[in-house]
């Protein structure tokens, strides 16, 4: 009786394995819920604004080459005397006093060479037309200038008078110069070069025109020729008569 009784009972318990294991197989088969997927969220539109992209510059030329809002240098004439403001800073002898035409020269007084203590003084010259020029014995349009010079003095005769001022050299080297020259004009010594920083006159020669009022009528930078001494001297007395 145990044989036929164990046998039965190995025959359910596998019964019940089989039973055990399709349940377990079919629940790991079924598909379980599904999990709704949110929908995408779209951005945000940008709210329409102005351009803030910069604007491209403008150039002058092909790429590289300068903007053309760049300033340009600015190229002194050399085609006459000069009726704009001078660039040289104002002496601070008061509001009036200055090197732009129409101010109040500054005063000048300076030893005379060869004048035994003399002094060139402008102020010695108010109610008189003046034309002052600076100059050095190194400066190679000098030595061209003062001969022209020299003659245009001779045909203003007394209606102007004609300064050269020598800046910072000895006295015996400058009437070395003036002799060798055959030059005949008063020349004053601006040996400290006080009158050179006074007057703006860096760039020698320089030329200055004054009116008989004491004022600026024009101004002359670098070397120039005979018309345009002439055209200056036209500055303080228009009707001049003068050949080049």
């Amino acid at each position: 009786m145990r044989g036929p009784i164990a046998v039965g009972v190995m025959a359910a318990l596998l019964v019940v394995l089989l039973a055990g294991a399709g349940f377990v197989a079919l629940a790991l088969g079924r598909p379980g819920p599904a999990i709704p997927t949110p929908p995408p969220v779209a951005a945000a539109p940008t709210p329409a604004g102005p351009d803030t992209t910069p604007a491209p510059t403008a150039t002058s030329g092909p790429a590289g080459s300068p903007s053309s809002t760049a300033a340009a240098s600015p190229t002194p004439a050399a085609s006459g005397p000069t009726t704009e403001p001078s660039p040289s800073s104002r002496p601070s002898e008061g509001p009036e006093v200055g090197l732009s035409v129409g101010d109040v020269a500054p005063r000048l007084t300076v030893p005379q060479l060869g004048g035994g203590g003399a002094e060139i003084d402008t102020a010695a010259l108010a109610g008189k037309p003046v034309w002052v020029n600076f100059m050095a014995t190194w400066c190679p349009p000098c030595v061209d200038e003062l001969p022209v010079m020299e003659r245009l003095q001779g045909q203003l005769g007394e209606r102007m008078t004609i300064i050269v001022i020598d800046v910072r050299e000895d006295q015996d080297r400058v009437a070395s110069f003036m002799t060798a020259l055959a030059v005949d004009l008063p020349v004053g010594l601006d040996m400290d070069g006080a009158a050179q920083q006074a007057w703006g006159a860096y760039a020698l020669p320089v030329h200055y025109w004054i009116g008989p009022d004491g004022r600026v009528g024009g101004f002359l930078y670098g070397g120039a020729g005979p018309q345009q001494f002439i055209d200056g001297v036209h500055t303080v007395l228009p009707d001049a008569s003068l050949a080049p």
